[in-house]
């Protein structure tokens, strides 16, 4: 009995060995527990990591479990290179703002205006003559009162600088000047005399639509004296021509005292504005 017992066990010592060796299968590669292969399910997910990746499919991107980034990527960048191109309201910073205003705010469209050589405001600009301008005029007392009938008059001129102060209240313009004019009367009869110099004359000017209004109060050497002008201004760029009437006032005239007198003006200036 002892010799066929352990004949017995030795039998099936073999197959007990091969047990040990796979708890979940035979030594060839069955599994009790998950079957033939050791899948945890889904289609492509498994512990078999010998295997390379298609490179046709990483190249495409298409079969990428979180998604294809490569279109993304592209999206980013051509959105980074919009976004450099305009501002915040859309506008291209490559050109000037200046540049892409077309209409006014009345709605008319904007034209370019071409330099021309007679803007000559931008040969001075940076220097003291920015903001001036000058005008000679040629004038001749034409109306006067019967105290100065008998005096003669002769050909005066004068010279005006403008100051660089403009204040524009659309139509209207405000600007102020110096002016310096000649008088010269001289009386016949019934007695001599003569009233003659310069008259030195702070002036205010306002134009609107080419009127000019301008009015002054100053010096007639050797009395004081007012000055107030009418006229009418065609202006060509930097340069203008006017024509009108200016009313003067002396306070005293030896030996008649006060008196006044009206003459033609023929002027033309030049603005650096």
């Amino acid at each position: 009995m002892i010799t066929v017992g352990l004949l017995v066990l030795s039998a099936l010592s073999p197959n007990l060995y091969a047990q040990e060796e796979d708890l979940f299968g035979d030594s060839e590669g069955d599994s009790l527990l998950f079957g033939d292969e050791f899948d945890l399910g889904g289609d492509d997910f498994s512990f078999e990591t010998d295997e390379e990746p298609s490179t046709e499919t990483d190249a495409s991107g298409e079969d990428d479990f979180f998604g294809d980034f490569g279109e993304e990527e592209e999206t980013e960048v051509e959105a980074e290179s919009d976004s450099a191109e305009v501002d915040e309201w859309g506008m291209n910073t490559d050109e000037d703002y200046e540049s892409l205003i077309t209409r006014t705010a009345d709605g008319d469209i904007l034209e370019e205006v071409p330099d021309h050589p007679l803007e000559l405001g931008k040969y001075v600009k940076g220097t003291f003559l920015e903001g001036t301008g000058f005008t000679l005029s040629f004038y001749s007392p034409q109306v006067v009162p019967d105290e100065l009938n008998t005096w003669f008059s002769y050909m005066d001129v004068s010279l005006t600088t403008e100051l660089p102060w403009h204040f524009t209240f659309e139509p209207v313009e405000l600007s102020f000047s110096v002016d310096i004019s000649s008088f010269n009367f001289v009386n016949s009869f019934p007695v001599g005399g003569q009233f003659k110099g310069f008259s030195i004359m702070p002036l205010a000017r306002v134009e609107i639509y080419g009127a000019e209004l301008e009015l002054g109060l100053g010096m007639y050497t050797p009395t004081f004296g007012a000055m107030a002008g009418l006229g009418y201004s065609y202006q060509f760029h930097s340069l203008f021509f006017s024509a009108g009437y200016r009313w003067n006032w002396a306070y005293n005239i030896d030996p008649i005292g006060s008196s006044w007198w009206l003459e033609p003006r023929f002027t033309t200036g030049i603005k650096f504005w």
